[in-house]
């Protein structure tokens, strides 16, 4: 499976039609939204609910310091605060990033962590462990660059909206660290 991951949308109905034709156009398994997804209006909620209920079965939604009560109430799903995917054999913890963050983990944490929340785009490895950050599609902090993340069993990638590669690390499973 291929995973894709974006982080702090903030109601940008244009960055999130972008990700979702990104997401169909590469065919991608999974789409994760890791927070700050929603809208400060009802209307934009509408829309991106919506479009995330036609894809339920393909999405994961974290939710973020900046997400509401009427956003997450519009969704057919549950939305976490964080989760672990089993993606092969490696465990890759996911958050917003305003709990938990790279210098804060969780009591478990996989051997990849991935957290959006400071809207700065990053992916280290540090201590054995890859430490992940899409940055914001709407917002980015630091640089100019629009960024997500893929992930399947043997890599990790950050690639801008443009499609252009910024950096990859292949991941090791807990077992060979």
């Amino acid at each position: 499976m291929t995973y894709m991951f974006v982080s702090d949308i903030h109601g940008n109905i244009e960055c999130f039609q972008t990700v979702i034709s990104i997401f169909k156009e590469k065919e991608f398994d999974k789409l994760i939204f890791l927070g700050d997804t929603a809208a400060s209006n009802v209307e934009d909620n509408e829309i991106m609910a919506n479009a995330l209920n036609q894809l339920q079965s393909k999405v994961e939604v974290i939710r973020g310091n900046c997400d509401n009560a009427l956003f997450e109430t519009r969704l057919d799903f549950e939305i976490f605060d964080t989760d672990n995917l089993y993606v092969g054999e490696n465990v890759i913890t996911i958050t917003h990033g305003n709990g938990f963050d790279a210098y804060h983990l969780p009591p478990y944490c996989g051997n990849v962590f991935i957290q959006g929340h400071t809207h700065v785009p990053m992916l280290v490895r540090e201590n054995g462990m890859i430490l992940a950050n899409p940055g914001s599609i709407a917002r980015p902090r630091g640089t100019n660059l629009r960024c997500y993340l893929a992930l399947n069993e043997t890599q990790i990638w950050l690639n801008t909206l443009n499609h252009q590669l910024i950096k990859s690390l292949d991941i090791k499973p807990i077992e060979e660290e």
